[in-house]
């Protein structure tokens, strides 16, 4: 009986302590759930300050990732075609569309400039004279990341659309250009269009977006960023005649190829071969001008240099002066020999251009015969040209290899034919012109 009932004892005691006599079991449950709790708290803690630094990293990396691609196509799409503004029969220009989510925290994705300039938060009260960015940028800017700048190529003009009669234009209320702004979350396609104005004569990638914010593009001010100088001839080749003249414009130049009008700029100006008016300019609004003449045959190499700046260069092509022997005689028959004389200074390949008119020796029935007109340099023989005109006429004889000197010129009929009433074989020589 003992040994059963120290078992029931043993059972009861396990299966129902009692907590007014035990105080082990008192003190034991509440130090347990403290230990709980303080764990439980700091594993809360530890994971809310690691998502509190991971979740902006998150958001980067997933901008990232989406607009390194779009970056490298935008850049390399401005070599493409683009859409004529004006032009509403102008298909359409260089177009890429892209798939875009804006995370929640992100407070707004803008192409081509800063919505907030001033970091305020604000987007709506950008003051009117505020310089911004350019259409070369984009920006975004999450809660916990803030404000990201990514630039573009430099050449990259991105613009605000607007939708007008069913075609994409630029947006310029206001005389002013924008650029697309994204503030709302989710998922977008935007498209991106290469453009040109035939009126500025500028190149823009337009988006097909249109935002109810006034994030205008800084006007831009060439007149304060000069890269480089450009070169204009008029005309483009002269004769080395030494009087002849040709002008040359030099311009300053921004990196986008329009003009920089910075005044005070000294240009240094050099050429291979002639003689400059002038060799030190000093440029006025951008511009600065000069002339050059040459009496020697060649393409001279004209260079503009300035510190500083990317230099300039044109050629000037330096023909021989023409020769001309104005003749202005009648050859009427073959025993007759037309002479001119002339000089060269240099050993050239010329075209001899015969400039005249003949008349004809004609025979009922059996035909119709013009004179032919022989021409010798120095009793050696160039060519023969039929002169099957009655009124002015030029022919080419064969180009001819002249060198430097004293040269005379002989012209001759080949073929004299005369009758009464049926006509004679002459030719009328206006000039001989000698062309390099």
């Amino acid at each position: 009986m003992w040994v059963v009932f120290s078992i029931n004892i043993t059972i009861k005691a396990h299966m129902m302590p009692s907590f007014t006599r035990d105080e082990t079991a008192s003190i034991e449950i509440p130090i347990r759930l403290v230990v709980y709790v303080i764990l439980t708290a700091a594993i809360i803690a530890l994971t809310a300050i690691g998502l509190s630094h991971i979740w902006p990293g998150i958001t980067t990396d997933s901008m990232e990732k989406q607009i390194a691609p779009m970056i490298v196509s935008l850049n390399s799409m401005q070599g493409g075609s683009a859409r004529n503004l004006i032009d509403t029969d102008f298909p359409s220009g260089n177009i890429r569309t892209f798939k875009i989510t804006i995370p929640e925290d992100v407070d707004y994705l803008a192409f081509g400039a800063d919505p907030d300039p001033d970091n305020d938060h604000n987007l709506t009260n950008t003051p009117p004279d505020l310089l911004t960015e350019g259409g070369d940028v984009i920006f975004y800017s999450s809660q916990k990341g803030g404000k990201i700048r990514i630039p573009l190529d430099g050449y990259v003009e991105l613009r605000e659309g607007l939708l007008d009669n069913g075609r994409w234009i630029l947006n310029n209320i206001g005389n002013k250009q924008y650029g697309a702004v994204i503030t709302e979350k989710g998922h977008f396609e935007m498209t991106f269009e290469l453009v040109y104005d035939p009126i500025s004569k500028e190149k823009y990638t337009l988006v097909h977006f249109t935002d109810d914010l006034d994030a205008y593009i800084n006007p831009y001010d060439p007149s304060i960023l000069p890269n480089n100088i450009r070169i204009s001839l008029n005309p483009a080749s002269i004769p080395a005649d030494g009087v002849t003249k040709a002008d040359i414009l030099v311009r300053l130049k921004d990196k986008k190829g329009r003009d920089a009008p910075t005044d005070n700029v000294i240009i240094n100006l050099s050429a291979s071969s002639g003689n400059l008016s002038l060799m030190n300019l000093t440029t006025i609004k951008g511009k600065a001008t000069a002339n050059i003449s040459s009496d020697i045959v060649g393409t001279s190499l004209i260079t503009a240099t300035s510190s500083g700046l990317n230099p300039g260069y044109a050629y000037l092509t330096i023909s021989p002066v023409p020769i001309i022997l104005k003749l202005n005689k009648w050859i009427s028959n073959e025993s007759y020999i037309l002479e001119g004389n002339f000089s060269t200074r240099e050993d050239l390949e010329y075209t001899i251009l015969f400039s005249g008119y003949g008349t004809k020796f004609e025979v009922p029935l059996m035909g119709v015969w013009w004179p032919n007109a022989s021409m010798e340099i120095d009793g050696q023989k160039i060519g023969e040209e039929l002169i099957d005109s009655g009124f002015l006429t030029t022919r080419s004889l064969n180009k001819t290899m002249i060198p430097a000197g004293n040269h005379s010129l002989n012209i001759r009929l080949k073929n004299d034919k005369y009758l009464p009433l049926l006509g004679d074989t002459n030719i009328y020589v206006e000039k001989i012109e000698l062309m390099w």
